[in-house]
């Protein structure tokens, strides 16, 4: 199948089938993005994807039974109308039957176009475990994103997915709110995870890559990063507040200076004891959040 762009998915999803569904990103603007810059959005035609997946079943055979888990490809495949969506869940049970859970990156906004109907039907389909660019808690904060949507926006449809019985990986980015309120975006963002309770928390640290609009920020003044031991402050203050004793904290991004991971009843104080000796000892020198070569 040719693809255009580079193919991302969730580090956690290292093991995870992937299946192509969109090309590029249908907000593409966020300040601080540039993995789909220059990708306009295109949905792949079903009989692409079923060519696709006719292909791995002819050249994987029996392989194809164990697979049980499949990562949508594509920023927003969850743009896709529900019945879309379940078009392209029908093929993948035609070609691959063991396949229980379907999970993909989903925007707030894309989540608020599909009824409660949809959204429960989409659920009985395998759809499961939606990765949400959650951010920050701070309405501000996102909007000087340009994220599309506010976090109470984020509140209410998060809450209509564990209504489904969807559960939802959160993404939440350290640094947002630049120098000097990290700990205020901490509290929130504490704040609204422990009212929609994600199954998992994944958490990077925001930097600015060559020609994103953020980048451009920084040089012009416009926007004051935060510091590598504000940052760390931050993420120590955002898993104080965390009550989510089931959920699963994941910071071992390549863009986290620190890498900690862990159920939080069982792995909370360790972590928490691992930022405190590094905001103790963090050499500010070591690292480079500006005009980096590369993307997010």
């Amino acid at each position: 199948m040719p693809y255009n762009g580079t193919i991302y998915r969730p580090p956690i999803e290292a093991n995870t089938f992937l299946l192509p569904i969109t090309e590029g990103c249908t907000h593409n603007s966020c300040t601080f993005c540039n993995m789909y810059q220059y990708i306009p959005f295109r949905v792949l035609p079903l009989s692409e994807v079923e060519e696709y997946l006719l292909e791995v079943k002819q050249n994987f055979g029996r392989y194809c039974d164990r697979i049980q888990r499949i990562f949508m490809v594509g920023a927003d495949p969850f743009a896709l109308s529900a019945k879309m969506l379940l078009e392209r869940i029908d093929l993948i049970k035609k070609y691959l039957p063991n396949v229980n859970v379907i999970t993909m990156y989903a925007r707030t906004d894309n989540i608020a176009h599909k009824s409660d109907e949809n959204l429960q039907a989409l659920r009985e389909a395998g759809v499961n475990d939606l990765y949400i660019g959650v951010e920050c808690g701070l309405n501000d904060v996102l909007a000087s994103l340009n994220k599309g949507y506010s976090a109470d926006e984020t509140k209410q449809q998060c809450l209509r997915l564990n209504a489904a019985g969807i559960q939802h990986c959160d993404l939440l980015m350290l640094g947002t709110a630049g120098k000097s309120r990290g700990l205020e975006c901490a509290k929130a963002s504490a704040a609204l995870e422990n009212e929609i309770k994600p199954h998992k928390i994944l958490i990077n640290t925001m930097s600015a890559f060559v020609g994103t609009k953020l980048d451009d920020d920084i040089k012009t003044g416009a926007f004051i990063p935060a510091t590598e031991k504000e940052n760390l402050e931050e993420e120590r203050e955002l898993l104080c507040g965390l009550e989510l004793p089931d959920c699963f904290f994941w910071a071992a991004h390549p863009l986290d200076s620190i890498k900690i991971e862990g159920v939080l009843w069982e792995h909370k104080q360790q972590m928490l004891d691992i930022l405190a000796w590094s905001i103790g000892h963090v050499n500010e020198n070591a690292i480079t959040r500006t005009s980096r070569v590369g993307t997010l």
